[in-house]
């Protein structure tokens, strides 16, 4: 827990023991009375728990998986090295139905140092 966790979980104890009011608790986490009182109900639920955010350790829903990612770089790297972004996007999707967008790409591309830049 870092040391703003600890602070909220702090001043919502103090709260709830009664020893602060939910307004002086909101100005000191500079968060709004409702917020303060979500805190302590979900604080008087589940404990100290409720700092922490219901989404950690999960990962999102729209990651693409490591596979994916090491075939991909395994083509740019063996077949696809003379290729730049655009148009690797374009071979991927037709020839290896591989369906990836171009911003995404240039992360996997720049992860193993393979970067095309335009000729002068």
């Amino acid at each position: 827990m870092d040391s703003k966790a600890q602070l909220t979980v702090d001043i919502i104890a103090k709260v709830v023991e009664g020893r602060i009011t939910i307004a002086n608790a909101a100005k000191l986490l500079s968060k709004s009375r409702r917020s303060i009182e979500r805190y302590v109900t979900r604080y008087q639920q589940v404990g100290i728990q409720f700092v922490v955010h219901g989404n950690s350790g999960k990962s999102p829903p729209n990651k693409t998986p490591v596979s994916i990612r090491k075939a991909v770089q395994a083509l740019i790297k063996e077949k696809y090295f003379d290729l730049n972004l655009l148009h690797l996007a374009e071979k991927l999707e037709a020839d290896e139905h591989i369906v990836v967008k171009r911003e995404t790409l240039r992360g996997w591309a720049h992860d193993i140092h393979h970067v095309k830049r335009a000729q002068t």
